[in-house]
């Protein structure tokens, strides 16, 4: 029986948009996109994930066809309980894996460590977020440059063109353009600024993920101007179990954008682990 597409998971945050491709009796994947974006985010790489896969994409409150009751509450501690109960919704048994970009890895982080842990079968953390130190300055980036609506509406173009790693590929283009819209969508870029202004939070951060005892494939791409592979990349691999495959790619802060091919190499090898 094929499961309807897309599935609404009611949160306190909003409805969360579930869409699912592939085999029915295919191992469960967990797709969880990066702030801005929605799911359509990982178009160029579903086709290949779906072949062998049932790939659940996910769209974080007021991105994609998902709602937001309260742009400016959406948090990264409310998108882990949002993903907690989409997990609880899915309608499979087994194990499933998650692949996270940015805010979306540190949501997987938090999964793997949390009340479903024991369903977690492996973990893809692409750039992701929580390893950044906690400073004076980091909090006021946050806070007051990205988390402020007036301010990061002049930063979310340009900086969606330095993370998407020059718009060489008709998906990075397609991110793109999905990003711009922030400067005419109040309502997306409040919940932007919102997820930004969560960075800042003391309880934020990955700083001793002990608990995740499954596989871990973390992808890290060497020129991400967001959370640079020098600083974020080696806290990430320090603080990550002993277990973790590290990959160092060619790429920005979107490497299944900027090169497909490269990515699902290493993505599907694992996943086939």
């Amino acid at each position: 029986m094929l499961w309807p597409m897309p599935m609404t998971v009611p949160t306190a945050l909003g409805d969360i948009s579930v869409r699912c491709e592939g085999p029915p009796d295919g191992p469960a994947l967990l797709l969880l996109h990066a702030n801005p974006g929605d799911g359509r985010d990982y178009d160029a790489v579903l086709p290949a994930l779906a072949d062998r896969h049932r790939v659940f994409v996910v769209d974080w409150p007021g991105y994609g066809d998902s709602t937001a009751s309260d742009p400016r509450q959406v948090t990264p501690e409310g998108l882990v309980t949002a993903a907690e109960q989409v997990v609880d919704a899915l309608d499979t048994e087994g194990p499933i894996a998650v692949l996270g970009n940015s805010v979306g890895g540190y949501v997987a982080c938090r999964l793997a460590e949390g009340r479903h842990a024991a369903r977690i079968s492996g973990l893809v953390l692409v750039d992701p977020a929580g390893f950044t130190a906690q400073n004076a300055l980091t909090r006021w980036f946050c806070r007051e440059v990205m988390g402020r609506e007036a301010v990061a509406r002049h930063l979310v173009v340009p900086l969606a063109r330095a993370y998407l790693g020059g718009l060489r590929t008709p998906s990075a283009r397609a991110t793109y353009t999905r990003a711009r819209g922030l400067l005419y969508d109040k309502r997306r870029l409040a919940v932007h600024c919102a997820v930004w202004r969560g960075f800042a939070d003391p309880e934020f951060g990955l700083w001793n993920p002990g608990g995740i005892g499954v596989p871990v494939l973390l992808l890290w791409g060497r020129r991400d101007p967001v959370v640079p592979a020098f600083l974020d990349g080696r806290r990430a691999l320090r603080a990550l179990p002993a277990h973790t495959v590290h990959v160092l790619l060619p790429t920005a802060h979107e490497p299944y954008n900027e090169r497909p091919d490269l990515f699902l190499r290493h993505t599907l090898a694992f996943l086939k682990r």
